[in-house]
């Protein structure tokens, strides 16, 4: 998996996840509030495996889509 694809697909299961755990909350659904907190686990362990620099291998800054990596300042494209 690539760093761009990891990075969305942070951003999808982490903001899924927490409308699903708000939707386990208001219904009082504990499972739908589980599967809301696993969503978020999965997003943030996937990043944490997948959104590095493809040629230096440093992790990349997880608040941005940076276009050239901050450590080695090659083009990420």
């Amino acid at each position: 998996m690539n760093y761009k694809t990891s990075y969305w697909l942070m951003r999808i299961l982490g903001i899924g996840g927490i409308l699903v755990m708000l939707i386990g909350g208001i219904t009082g659904r504990t499972v739908i509030g589980v599967l809301g907190i696993i969503c978020v686990l999965v997003g943030t362990l996937q990043m944490n495996f997948f959104y590095h620099c493809p040629h230096c291998k440093r992790d990349l800054p997880k608040r941005t889509l940076p276009k050239t990596c901050p450590y080695c300042k090659k083009p990420l494209d």
